[in-house]
């Protein structure tokens, strides 16, 4: 399993610090760093971490606020938000962390052994949530269908119902938007079309040139769009960086 995740400090020591000690755990990828809370909250909601650092000391637009304020915000618009790990020089703002539910809290500077018990954690809380997430029921007036998500190469649009394509080679059709899957499946599910979602641990191949992904267990390959691309530069990055690569 894949994790991904955000810092938001404007402090660049301690950015490094953290990359650094996170470049000990394969499953982790950065793909976003923020100096402020407005960016930051800019990158939560286009890229969707599954854990995020917070320098809850930062310069809040909103006087004598701390950085939880972005917590809070994140509330207003998405239903899930990330797990958040607290950043700070002093333990003053600890009380207030566990009100906002957040994950650890971690005094700077970046202590590993500290940091390496809060991934420990995160990954067993995590596969704890997933491994009831794994399946999804489609209903439709009676009639309820049991898919394995892993077992999903990608969903296509077609007018008001989604298409799920399997390895196996067969296709479940439910009575639900696209958008309304891209919001419910797990994280690895990304929009890359207005039409279609992949898998993105089923990808073989990103063409460029064609804007085409071509998928395992299938000859068909899924265009991508121009407005989603920064997506398919998401994938290519998270493939590049598990991969062995040869020039």
């Amino acid at each position: 399993m894949e994790y991904s995740y955000v810092v938001i400090d404007n402090d660049s020591k301690t950015v490094k610090a953290i990359q650094l000690a996170m470049s000990a755990y394969d499953d982790f990828i950065c793909i976003g760093i923020a100096p402020d809370e407005q960016s930051g909250l800019d990158i939560i909601l286009e890229r969707s971490p599954s854990l995020v650092f917070l320098n809850i000391e930062l310069p809040s637009m909103t006087a004598g606020i701390t950085g939880y304020y972005l917590i809070d915000a994140l509330h207003k618009y998405i239903d899930e938000i990330p797990q958040f790990i607290a950043l700070a020089g002093t333990p003053k703002y600890a009380i207030e962390g566990i009100r906002h539910q957040i994950l650890d809290y971690i005094l700077k500077p970046i202590n590993k052994g500290f940091l390496r018990r809060t991934l420990f954690r995160f990954r067993k809380m995590t596969k704890e949530i997933k491994t009831n997430q794994n399946t999804l029921c489609l209903k439709s007036y009676g009639d309820y269908k049991f898919i394995n998500t892993n077992e999903v190469i990608f969903l296509k649009a077609d007018n008001n119902t989604t298409d799920f394509v399997r390895a196996n080679g067969s296709t479940v059709s439910a009575f639900k938007t696209l958008k309304y899957f891209q919001e419910s499946l797990p994280d690895h599910f990304i929009r890359v079309h207005n039409s279609y979602i992949v898998n993105s641990n089923y990808i073989s191949r990103i063409h460029f040139g064609k804007s085409q992904c071509t998928m395992m267990h299938s000859d068909f390959a899924v265009p991508f769009s121009k407005s989603y691309r920064d997506n398919v530069e998401m994938i290519k990055d998270n493939l590049y960086t598990r991969s062995l690569v040869i020039a």
